[in-house]
């Protein structure tokens, strides 16, 4: 048997690439598919330059419209470039492409999440590294420690004494304002305004018939004093007349005050029972809370039931200065601290306010030192490690 006829032998598929010689026509054909990708590949780039640098793209829609040109890119090449086609001969072909896109996208991923976790890690540190660069050189400073608390704070209390059977704010609650956040046992209070609205009711009703014996006692006082005036009726019965008229004038006056005397004592039950709703006056912050349930209260006590601010991106800072230190400081000085939870970051702030009087049990100053929140990391009774410089 000759090689030709062996050859002839062996299928189509079975030959290695360039055994087999191609016919013009395929040569051709084969030319003008590269000549078409090589169009389509350039005017897709093209398009892709375009739309990146147009106005008249709307500007969400562009990271969405650079994805679809890309994929159709990828396509132009597969098709016309590596001819990549659903042939039998292109089925190792696509399988190893498809092996190849899945160990890039793996890689991809592994490198994304390995530098997320480094950059998440290394953040602190490289804020910590970043200050220590602007800090420059050393100069004189004054160290001293501290607790963080508000700028600002607004107390509330309770007009009223009784027994906390509500209780719904917590430290660190939002409220707003007239959300009730504590209510006191109400029940003596309205005992106290049934009891006032019956006796204004009485009193009322009685002032009713006062003023119609009245009316009745002037009418008969001024008609006998007409007829007195034509010399009709005797002296006697109009001095009579008089003096009824002048009890049931009494009588009114004097049950029209008892009237305004209940009547405010009704709006003041009305306004005691109104008060054992403790709400807040202000949308805020509960910093402190200084009741639990079921604990009496008293309207005259110093203590507030609840603690709110209202802005926390401003926070004061009260730390305590040696006596030998304190004359290095002043109003304006800058300052510097640190807290527990944020130990790698640090947050400026400014000696706002130094107490004149200093305390004799430990030999320290007051001062305090206000200091920007804008990002609300910093919350009320965190320590602070405070540095104030001197320079």
């Amino acid at each position: 048997m000759s090689s030709f006829e062996h050859l002839s032998d062996l299928h189509q598929t079975d030959t290695a690439p360039g055994d087999r010689r191609l016919a013009r026509l395929e040569i051709i054909e084969g030319i003008k598919s590269y000549l078409v990708g090589l169009g389509l590949a350039t005017l897709l780039t093209f398009v892709s330059f375009f739309v990146s640098g147009t106005t008249l793209v709307w500007g969400p829609s562009i990271p969405v419209a650079l994805v679809v040109l890309a994929i159709a890119q990828m396509g132009v090449h597969l098709v016309f470039f590596l001819h990549i086609t659903t042939a039998p001969d292109s089925v190792n072909n696509v399988l190893a492409l498809a092996f190849g896109v899945l160990i890039v996208f793996l890689l991809l991923v592994g490198s994304l999440w390995i530098m997320a976790n480094l950059n998440h890690n290394l953040r602190f540190m490289d804020e910590s590294v970043r200050t220590q660069f602007k800090r420059g050189p050393e100069v004189p400073a004054v160290t001293a420690t501290g607790v963080v608390s508000p700028a600002a704070t607004t107390p509330v209390g309770t007009y009223v004494s009784g027994v906390i059977q509500v209780l719904d704010c917590e430290v660190n609650m939002q409220v707003k304002a007239g959300q009730l956040c504590a209510k006191i046992d109400l029940r003596p209070y309205q005992v106290a305004v049934d009891q006032s609205t019956a006796e204004l009711k009485e009193t009322e009703a009685r002032l009713e018939k006062d003023k119609a014996h009245l009316a009745q006692a002037k009418a008969a006082f001024e008609s006998h004093t007409r007829a007195a005036k034509r010399r009709v009726g005797s002296r006697k019965e109009i001095d009579r007349l008089r003096k009824s008229f002048e009890r049931a004038q009494a009588q009114t006056h004097r049950d029209e005050a008892k009237a305004a005397q209940l009547q405010e004592a009704f709006h003041a039950a009305e306004t005691s029972l109104s008060h054992t709703n403790i709400v807040s006056p202000l949308d805020g912050t509960v910093v402190a809370r200084n009741v639990e349930l079921g604990q009496t209260v008293a309207a005259s006590s110093e203590t507030p039931l609840f603690v709110i601010v209202a802005d926390l991106s401003l926070i004061a800072i009260d730390a305590k200065i040696s006596e030998k230190d304190i004359g290095e400081i002043m109003v304006g000085s800058k300052a510097t601290f640190t807290v527990d939870v944020f130990p790698n970051r640090q947050f400026s702030g400014t000696v706002t306010q130094i107490r004149l009087s200093p305390d004799e049990h430990t030999a320290t100053t007051g001062v305090v030192i206000t200091a920007p929140n804008p990002d609300l990391l910093l919350k009320p009774g965190m320590a602070a490690t405070i540095r104030i410089t001197t320079k």
